[in-house]
């Protein structure tokens, strides 16, 4: 009980001097974004931690214009390291993945659709798009290409994490409430198209 009571009067503490968090990234302008983007690229590469949760900080950090812009930097950064990484490790990431499911349906969406199934496999919230970043290097695809899809089909989802944070910064209940309603309808509705494409491929 008593180590419940001290938990949350630690999270009061937070929310309370949460104006200090982005005063001390003020005061070190240039290693605070710097931090971050690297955060954020490694988050890509390795995943030490959820996308949500790095698109969240940005925004409660940085506020939602300069989370937003240094969360799809980031992003853009890792999924460059992930494409040449692989693409030249070829052979040896392909023996890890060629007999697996989700890699056999990302090859029959790509070869349906081209670049276009790739975009909406990167729009789709909560779709594992770290590993669709593995997988890429295998499909006839330059990494112009690729980078500019990822980042683009990304950029929708980053930009409402980076909103959010900066409206839960913001402490404002019926903002936070409508913001939070809001990304839910939209996810509901992405998860019920996600299906329909995973029945579609199933399918055919």
């Amino acid at each position: 009980m008593a180590y419940k009571k001290l938990m949350w009067d630690n999270l009061l503490n937070f929310w309370e001097d949460r104006t200090l968090l982005r005063d001390i990234i003020k005061e070190h302008p240039h290693l605070g974004p710097f931090l971050f983007v690297l955060l954020q690229a490694l988050q890509v590469v390795v995943a030490p931690l959820p996308g949500e949760v790095t698109g969240f900080m940005a925004g409660f950090l940085f506020g939602a214009f300069w989370g937003f812009v240094l969360s799809v930097t980031g992003i853009f950064l890792g999924s460059a390291l992930v494409f040449l990484l692989v693409r030249s490790l070829r052979k040896h990431f392909l023996s890890r993945y060629e007999g697996h499911p989700f890699y056999l349906k990302v090859k029959k969406l790509f070869k349906k659709f081209g670049l276009s199934g790739v975009f909406f496999l990167y729009l789709f919230p909560g779709f594992p798009k770290d590993l669709v970043n593995y997988l890429m290097p295998f499909m006839p695809i330059s990494l112009k290409a690729f980078l500019i899809v990822s980042t683009l089909g990304r950029a929708p989802g980053t930009l409402a994490l980076s909103i959010q944070g900066d409206v839960v910064y913001g402490g404002h209940p019926y903002k936070i409430l409508i913001v939070t309603a809001t990304f839910l309808l939209a996810f509901f509705i992405f998860i019920l198209l996600r299906k329909r494409l995973e029945n579609y491929l199933n399918n055919s």
